[in-house]
């Protein structure tokens, strides 16, 4: 069949209509608001706007995390926040379009309570309760959610088993290792490495076997990490140096500089080093990436920060244990800081966010559901002397 050329016209003139009523409808979708704008994890935020389905469904994120979205028509629509998604904008996609839809600001709820700990200075074992620490510092946490603590004035490893309702004491059986200060823990192999602040580095078996000093080095060690690449890492708190070895102590090499006073160093899901640190030329705390040349980067300043330990969640968002505030803050994805727990008074209260209070936070660590453990010890009143769990969702 021969086509007419006014038939040809007539067809074009027909698509081109046809595109320009779905140009048109897309173009003219419009997001107005969202009803509540402070949120917590589990609720609904109800967003409202015009020909909000054109072009199909339409998808919501939250600081790149995905929404359910729920209840969608053309006027409005609903979405679940989720767990520790952080505060910022809504972004929807409306067929081929993005929008920015509302700000939100995430209302953080972190439950505390005491894991361990009577707070008695000293060093006996028993219950979870009933238990006396004396200046625990570095904690760690294995594969059964039993917590190791670096007891520094005890020059002990104390090992918490939340499960057995239990505290038992790990005692050191070299007499060249001096008070613990920081540990890793090789969970596949059960093996636990320390440093004692002072010029040494550790080894044994989980159950407290097999100790040998591996390093002997420039004082003073801080903080210490087993890589995904199977190496120890070790952190010089006054040089700002992190050296890298094998687990038996060989081939130490030198791996970053120039960090400011680094304490604790941790790995990420993904194998990325980070390091809490205080950067003098900004005049603040906060955390350093460690490149995989071994390069810092100054990653995100807290002025606000007066502590030394750092953890990092499955989200993203990092933790900062603020020894001299007496506070847990939170720095999510997007940079924003904010505390989360603890009334800034040096005290041992239960509760929750700015309710409970901690008394000197030292050190960190997150186990893999996400719960935070946290030691604490005053300096000046000689309190503290606990492990705390803190639930943040």
């Amino acid at each position: 069949m021969i086509t007419k050329p006014s038939t040809t016209i007539a067809l074009l003139l027909l698509v081109t209509f046809f595109a320009a009523c779905k140009k048109e409808v897309s173009d003219s979708t419009i997001v107005n608001a969202a009803s509540p704008v402070s949120v917590k994890s589990g609720q609904t935020v109800t967003i409202t706007g015009q020909n909000l389905t054109a072009g199909g469904t339409p998808t919501a994120t939250l600081n790149k995390r995905q929404l359910t979205v729920q209840n969608v028509s053309a006027t409005s629509l609903q979405v679940l926040i989720p767990k520790l998604a952080g505060s910022g904008i809504i972004k929807l996609t409306v067929g081929s379009r993005s929008f920015d839809g509302p700000q939100c600001n995430y209302q953080y709820t972190a439950t505390v309570t005491t894991a361990a700990g009577d707070g008695t200075a000293g060093s006996n074992g028993g219950t979870l309760s009933s238990a006396e620490f004396n200046c625990p510092w570095g904690i760690v946490v294995d594969e059964n959610g039993d917590l190791y603590v670096a007891d520094d004035y005890s020059r002990l490893i104390r090992k918490v088993s939340i499960s057995g309702n239990q505290v038992s004491n790990i005692q050191f059986t070299t007499n060249n290792f001096f008070s613990p200060y920081d540990l890793a823990i090789d969970t596949k192999n059960h093996v636990l490495y320390g440093t004692d602040f002072n010029e040494h580095v550790i080894r044994m078996g989980t159950d407290g076997s097999n100790q040998t000093v591996i390093y002997n080095g420039p004082m003073p060690n801080a903080g210490i990490a087993l890589g995904p690449d199977g190496l120890l890492y070790v952190g010089n708190n006054t040089l700002g140096t992190i050296i890298r070895m094998n687990t038996d102590g060989s081939n130490v090499t030198p791996y970053a500089s120039g960090i400011g006073t680094p304490r604790n160093i941790i790995f990420d899901a993904a194998g990325d080093m980070f390091v809490a640190g205080y950067n003098g030329a900004a005049v603040s705390a906060g955390i350093f990436q460690v490149m995989s040349d071994g390069t810092p980067a100054f990653l995100y300043a807290d002025k606000a920060f007066g502590g030394w330990e750092i953890a990092r969640d499955t989200y993203g968002n990092f933790y900062e244990a603020d020894h001299f505030n007496n506070v847990l803050r939170l720095i999510d994805p997007s940079g924003n800081a904010v505390t989360i727990a603890g009334s800034g008074t040096a005290a041992d209260v239960d509760g929750i966010g700015t309710a409970a209070s901690f008394n000197g936070p030292q050190g960190l660590t997150i186990a893999p559901d996400g719960t935070l453990y946290l030691t604490t010890y005053n300096y000046t009143a000689k309190g503290g002397n606990k492990v705390r769990k803190i639930v943040v969702e």
